[in-house]
């Protein structure tokens, strides 16, 4: 998804959760107008630092922005239901549909929804 974009010319900033500085994800959230959050299905839940994020997101009052969501699970995709959760309980926060799902391995068609999500996003429609 990032790649399509820079090739679109739309300023990306990706952060991985796991291993980059979580203050630094939280300022980019507040900068932008609209983020794609994609993340791992885990234990029936969602991945701990994207819920940790999450979770800093509601405490900082995060409101008005559109947000699309893209899930990874293999048998029994929770993240994105999760996430959903999380969003709908802030402010004015717009999630872009279709959520995305991604069945373990990525697949043809996986890309293709992600190609889709890229130009909806630089057309303004997420």
């Amino acid at each position: 998804v990032a790649d399509c974009l820079r090739q679109a010319g739309v300023k990306v900033s990706v952060a991985d959760l796991a291993r980059d500085d979580q203050a630094e994800a939280l300022e980019d959230a507040f900068r932008y107008d609209r983020m794609i959050l994609l993340a791992a299905s885990y234990d029936g839940g969602l991945f701990p630092p994207m819920e940790e994020f999450l979770m800093h997101l509601k405490a900082k009052t995060y409101r008005q922005r559109r947000v699309a969501l893209v899930e990874n699970g293999s048998w029994a995709p929770s993240a994105g239901r999760v996430m959903k959760e999380y969003l709908s309980a802030m402010k004015d926060i717009d999630i872009y549909e279709p959520l995305i799902t991604i069945r373990s391995a990525m697949k043809e068609a996986d890309k293709e929804a992600l190609k889709a999500l890229a130009a909806a996003f630089v057309s303004s429609n997420i």
